[in-house]
């Protein structure tokens, strides 16, 4: 009898102990059901976009309202973690349409395997990047020939005049929403011509109408190109100096900053360029290639609240332009009083593969930056870093040009080889491509050789309403591309 009594016992024990343990193993289990830290989807570009986890459960992927949602979250796996433990359904290597009406949802259980919480995963409009960050990609414009843009001629007919096979010296600048274009061939054959000025709309390219000139000669507008914020400004040159006038919106009547007692526009070919860094009714600097020679001389003013000074001074690049296709020019990296700038240089012969170059250099004039050289593994299968010039004396190639899109500055740099024509845009420190989408590596062909065309023109701007920036590039022989850089997460 006490040995079956002491079994008992022994029983009713063992079994206290094993539920206390099995309690304390409760205990331990978590009971956290979450998605922690992020959520983030890669769209079927290849863009990584990132989510919100906010209240009652909801994660919101953010997509640029310049991608299309549908189309980068259809068919596309997550990238989460859940909380110690946890486990979830759907399995989240499974590719789902997070676009789809009402989301997905995925439903966490805890460690314990009673908690539970459901996350709807849906999709929003993403966050502009803040000031200092630059932009994240590039949208397509629109883009028209010479000859879809109403001008004479036919693109790659060789046995037409120079002036109908697309070699328009031509010069183009944003004003407000409209792209005025400025081609000096027409001006010089007949300054009569309704094509030596045309109006564009800035989307679609179509005619907008003409500019007030005011009491302007259109023989004595040199060249345009537009301020950082988009506005048009004309180099406007006679025999009593150089006269700098600007438009908010084409049919406003042309607006003076002052003039300078100097020739800013010295040789009668396609070398003559300029570019205006900061805001011409504000604060700005002008800068334009003096007359060519050894030490790469250009010409620098100020403009201080609206007005130009009454002086230049002499910046020198330390490389010749006078070698080469005789082209040279200068952008300022920004509108500070002493910035750093940038050059696109021709040297040596213009007919092997290694003439064009671009450099940034320091105030004092110090090179500090040098584009990589040969760039087929980076870009596309031209040559972005050297490439041929020009055969043509003052063909303008490589146009640099500089601007600070949402506080970040970029360099737009054209090239090409005898085939191609070429452009970039390009970080500050010239060493890679400014965004991954690749749509600003851009490449056209030509039906002939590159080498005796003008070259090429860029201009651009920075919205700081829209929180976007606009760029064109025109290329002689074949005509305008735009461009559209957004800033969002």
């Amino acid at each position: 009898m006490k040995k079956l009594n002491l079994k008992l016992y022994s029983s009713l024990i063992l079994g206290c102990i094993i539920l206390l343990f099995d309690a304390c193993q409760d205990n331990k289990l978590s009971t956290d059901a979450s998605i922690v830290n992020s959520f983030k989807v890669k769209g079927t570009s290849g863009t990584m976009f990132n989510a919100d986890i906010g209240a009652d459960n909801v994660i919101t992927i953010k997509v640029s309202p310049y991608r299309d949602a549908a189309t980068e979250l259809d068919s596309v796996t997550p990238i989460f973690y859940l909380s110690k433990g946890a486990t979830v359904f759907p399995d989240p290597s499974v590719p789902q349409n997070f676009a789809q009406q009402g989301g997905v949802k995925y439903t966490v259980t805890a460690e314990d395997e009673k908690t539970q919480k459901v996350y709807t995963v849906t999709w929003g409009v993403s966050d502009q990047l803040p000031y200092g960050e630059g932009f994240t990609q590039a949208e397509v414009g629109a883009s028209k020939s010479f000859v879809e843009l109403g001008y004479p001629g036919e693109v790659g007919n060789t046995s037409l005049p120079s002036i109908q096979y697309g070699d328009l010296l031509m010069y183009h600048a944003y004003c407000g929403d409209y792209i005025v274009l400025l081609s000096r061939a027409y001006i010089n054959s007949d300054p009569s011509s309704p094509y030596c000025i045309k109006v564009v709309d800035k989307t679609n390219l179509n005619d907008a109408g003409v500019l007030n000139l005011g009491s302007i000669s259109v023989s004595d507008i040199q060249m345009i190109t537009s301020d950082y914020e988009g506005k048009c400004v004309a180099a406007v040159t006679n025999n009593s100096g150089t006269e700098f006038f600007y438009w908010a919106k084409p049919t406003d009547a042309p607006t003076s900053v002052g003039k300078i007692d100097v020739n800013m526009t010295p040789d009668t070919d396609g070398s003559n360029n300029f570019q205006v860094a900061g805001d011409i009714t504000n604060n700005a600097w002008i800068t334009a290639l003096a007359p060519r020679g050894q030490d790469g001389e250009h010409y620098r003013v100020k403009v201080t609240g609206g007005k130009l000074a009454s002086d230049y001074s002499i910046v020198k690049t330390g490389y010749s332009s006078s070698d080469c296709s005789g082209f040279q020019m200068i952008s300022p990296l920004d509108d500070s009083d002493n910035p750093s700038f940038v050059i696109g240089d021709t040297e040596g012969d213009a007919a092997t593969a290694n003439s064009i170059h671009c450099y940034i250099n320091s105030p004092s004039g110090i090179t500090t930056n040098v584009m990589p050289g040969y760039w087929q593994n980076i870009l596309q299968a031209w040559w972005v870093g050297t490439g041929f010039s020009t055969a043509r004396i003052g063909g303008r190639s490589p146009v640099v040009s500089a601007l600070p899109v949402n506080g970040k500055t970029y360099i737009t740099v054209t090239s090409g080889t005898g085939w191609w024509f070429a452009a970039a845009v390009l970080s500050s420190d010239l060493q890679s491509l400014a965004e991954s989408d690749q749509n600003l590596n851009i490449a056209f062909g030509v039906a002939a050789s590159r080498g005796w065309s003008y070259g090429e023109w860029v201009d651009w701007y920075w919205s700081d309403e829209n929180k976007e920036a606009y760029l064109a590039v025109w290329f002689e022989r074949l005509g305008l591309y735009t461009y559209k850089l957004t800033c969002y997460e």
